[in-house]
């Protein structure tokens, strides 16, 4: 590479601006922040989509005496024309129309970090999710077997707790949720 190219410093404002109309358009999986494509990661390694999936049954379970909520596992979540994300989990409370993304704000998201989505789903993500008013936002992470969960409180994520085996009482409006963290760890 020329040190012309590895000393220019391009603005995010330089960068094309895509939107969600465009992102159907693509081949592959991508996601779209802020009107910037990013390549999503190949399929995860099996202890990732094995937390997933305890995850997934974890907040199913806890939502079977909400009939408004429901939790899903990967799927286009789209806020506006510009974003166009992927979560690992998000939980909906309302009515949502079948189609090829959820619209409605989620009350909940998570993210399980990879060596690759780790700067995205630590400081990118969390600033979109902040700006459309997510209430919970949670971060699991598969190598320290850590669960960080992040509750907005006058427009700021704040860490309510981080450690390996925790229980949270979630408030998603209408209803109230316990959900025991400790179970998804085992092997």
């Amino acid at each position: 590479m020329s040190s012309a190219i590895a000393n220019r410093n391009i603005a995010v404002e330089d960068l094309p601006k895509y939107s969600v109309a465009d992102w159907a358009q693509w081949e592959g999986k991508w996601e779209l922040i802020e009107g910037i494509p990013y390549a999503t990661s190949p399929m995860p390694g099996k202890k990732r989509q094995r937390l997933n999936g305890r995850l997934y049954s974890l907040f199913s379970d806890a939502l079977t005496h909400c009939p408004d909520c429901e939790a899903y596992l990967p799927v286009n979540f789209k806020s506006g024309n510009h974003n166009l994300l992927y979560p690992d989990l998000l939980v909906v409370c309302g009515e949502e129309e079948e189609g090829t993304y959820v619209t409605i704000t989620p009350h909940l998201i998570v993210e399980i970090l990879a060596r690759s989505t780790r700067k995205k789903d630590e400081e990118t993500k969390p600033k979109v999710y902040k700006a459309i008013q997510v209430q919970y936002y949670i971060i699991g992470d598969p190598k320290t077997e850590i669960i960080r969960i992040f509750e907005l409180q006058s427009n700021v994520y704040q860490l309510m707790l981080q450690e390996k085996a925790i229980s949270y009482d979630f408030n998603l409006g209408a209803y109230a949720v316990m959900v025991d963290f400790g179970r998804i760890w085992r092997r």
